[in-house]
């Protein structure tokens, strides 16, 4: 029929033309740069300081990080004054998830009135550690280390010795410990078993969960503030607290209706408040800046999972970006053409993975590092070329590129 030979000539004619244009289309031409011998040099106009905190703020693409945790139980000799080992496990179990979702859902600043600081998601978790496949969650029976006091002259909150005797894998788990008030202390008249806590290096205490009979939600923020510590942050109310949007001010717990604390109450989570519930882009880098260099201790605590690729999805870098502080990504990375790319710090690239500059496209190493944080190989960077359009690697004199195994193509 006279349609089905129109169809016929009709995609002849569409394969012609295809033909045409592919014809003329200049040809793209790739080289995998492993080395920055002979690259453009630049100079720097100033030095770049890769430990200034708000360069680590988490944004769209920080990956989360996952903090690792065991759970203590401490009871006296006959197992006594502490949950059971199933209701422990549920208690706790819930009361991180709360916590959890407290850090996911941050809050904006009361303090300063009027403020305009952002309110970022904090990009952190915590989750237990698996011994033998099972959550990491222990029993101790310690008559003489189990309790806590915290005044008096028996105090033991600073006391190391239950965390020197208990903590397992402290160099890179935070070790939790539930204790009891002491019994004898609870029956002292004006001795409050209030919910309190306290970081002693990479593990905390925390007391008063057991003698309340308190939700567990009500912890959750005790846990966020002591974590805070043992991550870096200071209390807030202070003045030398390393950040410049948590103003000092006088620590009241709440809004009572007289000055100062009408007007002054904070919910940071850094300070003794009733709320406990924002983090500010300044804490928050400050505690991935501890994440994001190598042999820190907040970089430690945390599950080791940039090694290896994400292939799901690419960064496709479409605009101007500065990375200006140190990252761990497990992508592969696309410049398109005409847009400038500029890193100055460390950058781990996954293994396998490799930065593709599109024709035209310029990358800027600021005295950076791109390496594999794990001693395995990345791709290098593909530097494409079209006729008269190429792109562009400058970099400056310190700037180094290592751990490069060329992706192997047929060809």
């Amino acid at each position: 029929m006279w349609w089905h030979e129109y169809l016929i000539m009709l995609r002849i004619i569409c394969f012609i033309t295809a033909m045409f244009f592919l014809s003329c289309s200049p040809k793209l031409n790739s080289i995998t740069l492993d080395k920055l011998d002979s690259v453009t040099a630049f100079e720097m106009e100033a030095m770049h300081n890769c430990n200034e905190a708000l360069y680590y703020t988490p944004d769209s693409l920080t990956r989360i990080k996952y903090i690792r945790v065991n759970v203590h139980f401490m009871y006296d000799d006959q197992g006594q004054n502490n949950f059971t080992l199933e209701e422990g496990r549920q208690y706790m179990w819930s009361l991180i998830n709360n916590a959890n979702k407290r850090l996911l859902e941050n809050e904006k600043m009361n303090l300063p009135p009027g403020n305009d600081t952002p309110v970022i998601p904090a990009a952190y978790q915590y989750r237990l550690h698996k011994n033998d496949g099972m959550d990491a969650y222990y029993t101790h029976k310690d008559s003489e280390l189990y309790y806590y006091v915290n005044k008096g002259k028996y105090r033991n909150n600073y006391n190391r010795d239950i965390i020197d005797k208990y903590a397992i894998g402290e160099d890179s788990i935070i070790n939790i410990f539930v204790m009891p008030h002491h019994p004898d202390s609870v029956a002292t008249p004006g001795y409050k078993a209030t919910g309190t806590g306290i970081a002693l290096g990479t593990s905390l205490k925390m007391a008063g969960l057991y003698d309340n009979d308190a939700p567990f939600w009500s912890f959750a923020t005790l846990l966020n503030h002591e974590v805070g510590h043992i991550l870096g942050l200071g209390h807030s109310w202070l003045k030398y607290d390393r950040c410049e949007d948590t103003p000092p001010h006088p620590n009241c717990w709440d809004n009572n209706g007289a000055p100062p604390c009408d007007s002054l109450f904070s919910n940071n989570m850094m300070d003794y408040n009733a709320s406990q519930m924002a983090i500010t882009p300044c804490q928050l880098g400050l505690i991935h800046k501890g994440f994001n260099k190598p042999g820190s201790k907040n970089r430690k605590l945390v599950i080791r999972d940039w090694c290896d690729a994400d292939y799901n999805r690419d960064i496709i870098i479409d605009k101007d970006t500065h990375w200006q502080g140190a990252r761990d990504n497990v992508h592969n990375i696309t410049v398109r053409s005409g847009v400038e790319f500029h890193i100055y710090c460390r950058l781990s690239m996954a293994a396998g993975t490799k930065i593709t500059l599109e024709p035209g496209a310029r990358l800027y190493l600021h005295d950076a590092l791109i390496h594999n944080d794990c001693g395995l190989s990345w791709h290098g960077i593909i530097v494409q070329e079209r006729k008269d359009q190429k792109a562009v690697v400058l970099a400056s004199d310190k700037s180094r590129i290592e751990n490069i195994e060329p992706e192997i193509t047929l060809d």
